[in-house]
């Protein structure tokens, strides 16, 4: 570890002293540990109070919103057969009670087009935010739609 003189049989020793290197090293690190959490600044959080009520959950949120298209052109809202008209007011009434607005969009596959953008057009109108279309194989067109 100290240093030698090179005198002896095999003469100059050529080998760094590393020891004053890993001295500094050390100091430079404690310096740094040190001063890191002073730099931090402080962030003040102001918690709000627990409320003593919780509202509770609403039923309707549970059962997500399909809007229903058979192949003939007969609507349905979560089953419920509807005329076009009636559909716009009443996914409207159903949308305003709700956290996430979203609504899904369900059609037949030989129901027209055409008329399964006009229900992705008529949600969106009615206030949903998230409009999807779905084809779901448990979901079935209640008997009364079709004819």
């Amino acid at each position: 570890m100290g240093m030698s003189a090179g005198g002896g049989k095999g003469g100059a020793n050529s080998e760094i002293n590393v020891t004053p290197l890993v001295d500094v090293c050390l100091v430079l690190l404690i310096i740094f540990m040190v001063m890191v959490p002073r730099n931090v600044p402080e962030l003040s959080v102001r918690i709000p109070p627990e409320s003593k009520t919780r509202k509770p959950p609403n039923p309707t949120d549970e059962k997500p919103l399909v809007i229903g298209l058979s192949e003939d052109g007969a609507i349905s809202l979560n089953t419920k057969p509807l005329k076009e008209a009636a559909l716009g007011k009443e996914l409207g009434r159903q949308l305003e009670s709700r956290d996430k607005k979203a609504v899904f969009v369900d059609f037949e596959g030989k129901a027209k087009y055409g008329k399964a953008v006009e229900l992705v057009d008529l949600a969106r109108r009615s206030g949903a935010e998230i409009v999807g279309i779905m084809r779901d194989k448990d979901y079935k067109m209640p008997e009364t739609l079709r004819r």
